[in-house]
């Protein structure tokens, strides 16, 4: 009698030895030490050292775990033969040696990955523990010599800005949020990192710096800070903060005790009680705190209450900084800006969108098009921004308010996949089912179909299911077809999933969607009677 229920125990056994290999992996090293930071640039003597050092760490990263290749494809020849084999033909005893050989390799591979992974780990953190030793070493060479100037350094800080795995982004805003707690030591460390880096925050990070050392009573560092930022970027828009913080720096008289420093809450207070009792009185007052020095607080408290007045001249300096003032401050300017909406709002937040290279603030102004439905304008941007960062945001964007007629022109103008990709996904929220099912029948790359498939699944509207159904009955591609199963074998109803079951020929195929129906039998009545039907014949 023929064994009809081997087709799912085969389905099972593939799945346990898929699950092992997967198991059998290169383990992940350790992070790097993290360099110390200092408020001083690494003099060049002390390069050498935290280059080698750098060198230390490439090494430990280049480590890779050597599982036995020879082991993996013996698993995977088992694996193969299981699927070559004539399902509805096993006898239980083939099922029994078959079953027995892939348990035996499954284990050898085990082992072998173990030792491998145990072997690794010892080389990884012998040579972590070499790379400290440098970089300390380095720390404490860098502490002993004297600075020139922090402009002449800067090149030599790349070396230290490798070493650290954080953002930019990330660093910045954690310096922002030590200065707000008074923690100015931790502050001076994260800017003197994101200076280091020469992205798109060192020069904030310059006078931020130079904030955060007159703070600390370092006057001499708070000015070679201000000195770097005039002499690297001779543009920076944050040259006005800086002369204001200049004069305040001439004039130190010291360090500033972190637990006296309670003015800032009071004047948060008496600036909110003013602006309600006599806002005219109070504007001047705004106005100072946003030009002169003071924490990132307290400068975007000030923005709130410039961004909640009605007056003219509280919009006229609104403008003013959504224009260009202040970087950290511009793009929530252009928020505000944007909900004081009146007839002049969409000209003035062209103008700086068309005046601007930065790409952060030209995504604040497209989320204001985008809170605003301004469907014309993001189509405009899509087909005229060259910065790709940008352009694939205005994209994401218009599939936010209905642009699907203009995304489905947008994607057929496309010429790259990845191109095609992005707009596909941007369908996910108001695509157009038949569309979609065009890209996914039509499309000559994989990737393409593939991502359209995985859109159409997603379809609130119409009748998905039966579209991947149609198109799993054309598609010639194994990876296309296999992404097609996945999609259907998300849904609690799997009858769709029957339907290419019982169409599917290929056995290896087949095989697949029965391992993924036999899994759905709790949920799904139509993948039981499917099951129950094939062990009845």
């Amino acid at each position: 009698m023929k064994n009809y229920r081997i087709p799912t125990m085969i389905g099972g056994l593939l799945v346990t030895a898929s699950l092992a290999l997967a198991q059998v992996a290169s383990p992940v090293p350790p992070a790097p030490p993290a360099v110390p930071a200092r408020a001083t640039p690494v003099p060049a003597s002390a390069a050498r050292g935290l280059e080698a050092a750098q060198d230390a760490l490439d090494q430990a990263a280049r480590i890779d775990v050597d599982v036995d290749v020879r082991t993996r494809d013996a698993i995977q020849l088992e694996m193969d033969k299981l699927r070559q084999m004539d399902v509805m033909q096993l006898s239980a005893q083939d099922w029994s040696d078959a079953q027995g050989k892939v348990a035996a390799k499954v284990a050898d591979a085990q082992g072998k990955a173990a030792a491998k992974v145990a072997e690794a780990q010892g080389r990884i953190a012998a040579k972590v523990a070499e790379a400290q030793g440098r970089v300390a070493a380095a720390d404490v060479l860098a502490g002993k010599l004297q600075l020139d100037a922090l402009s002449k350094s800067l090149a030599l800080q790349a070396t230290v800005g490798r070493l650290t795995r954080i953002g930019d982004d990330g660093l910045y805003q954690s310096g922002l949020n030590h200065i707000d707690n008074h923690q100015y030591d931790l502050a001076l460390s994260e800017f003197n990192r994101v200076a280091t880096g020469a992205g798109a925050h060192a020069e904030g990070a310059l006078y931020w710096e130079a904030y955060v050392a007159n703070k600390l009573g370092r006057s001499s560092a708070a000015q070679a800070a201000i000195d770097a930022l005039r002499k690297t970027y001779p543009g920076s828009r944050w040259l006005d903060d800086a002369k204001a913080l200049e004069l305040e720096v001439q004039q130190s008289k010291g360090p500033v005790s972190p637990e006296s420093e309670t003015d800032e809450d009071i004047k948060i207070l008496a600036l909110n009680g003013l602006m309600q009792s006599d806002p005219e009185k109070a504007l001047p007052q705004v106005e100072n705190l946003l030009k002169g020095s003071h924490s990132p607080r307290l400068k975007k408290q000030a923005l709130i209450v410039i961004g909640q007045s009605n007056l003219p001249k509280a919009q006229q300096d609104l403008e003013e900084i959504a224009r260009g003032g202040n970087p950290d401050l511009q793009a929530r300017a252009i928020q505000y800006l944007a909900q004081k909406r009146n007839d002049n709002t969409d000209r003035i937040l062209s103008e700086i969108y068309t005046s601007t290279s930065d790409s952060a603030v030209k995504q604040a102004v497209l989320a204001t098009f985008t809170v605003a439905r301004d469907r014309d304008r993001l189509v405009q941007i899509v087909k005229t921004e060259k910065d790709e960062k940008v352009r694939t945001a205005a994209i994401g964007k218009l599939g936010d308010v209905e642009g699907q007629p203009e995304l489905w022109q947008i994607y057929q103008s496309e010429n790259s996949a990845d191109g095609k990709v992005i707009v596909l996904n941007a369908m996910r929220r108001n695509g157009n089912l038949d569309k979609l099912a065009e890209a996914a029948r039509t499309d000559k790359d994989p990737k393409v179909r593939q991502t359209a498939i995985r859109v159409i699944a997603t379809q609130l509207a119409g009748t998905p299911s039966a579209a991947l159904v149609a198109l799993y009955g054309s598609e010639q591609d194994e990876k296309v077809k296999q992404t097609i199963i996945e999609e259907l074998s998300r849904p609690r109803d799997c009858k769709p999933l029957v339907d290419v079951a019982k169409a599917e020929k290929d056995v290896h195929f087949k095989l697949r969607i029965v391992e993924r129906l036999s899994g759905m039998t709790k949920s799904c009545p139509a993948a039981t009677e499917y099951l129950t039907e094939l062990l009845s014949k």
